[in-house]
């Protein structure tokens, strides 16, 4: 239990110190005259991280893309034929209604009893 506390603390001041500097790169990037510190810092972010993006793209397109996109297919094919049954409940719904709402409006117009 020792242990966790301390491991808890120092969590706990690591994840303070990490809100104070994205609250402090906030504010700063406010203010005009740190705003091209920032726009290098992001060009430079983005130049270094952009070649890991690619890599990374290419491994879900290689890796993870065939293995769902089987199952995908074969879900789809379910899910459209519960689209089509539900589409035509609610289809049948409505005509029955119009139907009913129509019977009524015969039955008292003509004074004839319509099932």
């Amino acid at each position: 239990m020792n242990g966790f506390k301390h491991e808890s603390g120092a969590g706990f001041i690591k994840n303070i110190v990490i809100i104070v500097i994205v609250l402090a790169v906030v504010f700063f990037s406010q203010s005009a005259y740190f705003r091209p510190i920032g726009k290098n810092l992001f060009l430079q972010i983005k130049e270094k991280t952009g070649v890991y993006l690619v890599k990374a793209g290419d491994w879900l397109k290689a890796i993870v893309y065939p293995k769902i996109s089987g199952e995908v297919a074969k879900r789809g094919v379910v899910v459209q034929e519960e689209i089509n049954k539900q589409k035509n409940n609610i289809l049948q719904n409505i005509w029955e209604t119009i139907k009913n709402y129509f019977a009524i409006k015969f039955s008292k117009t003509f004074n004839v009893e319509v099932k």
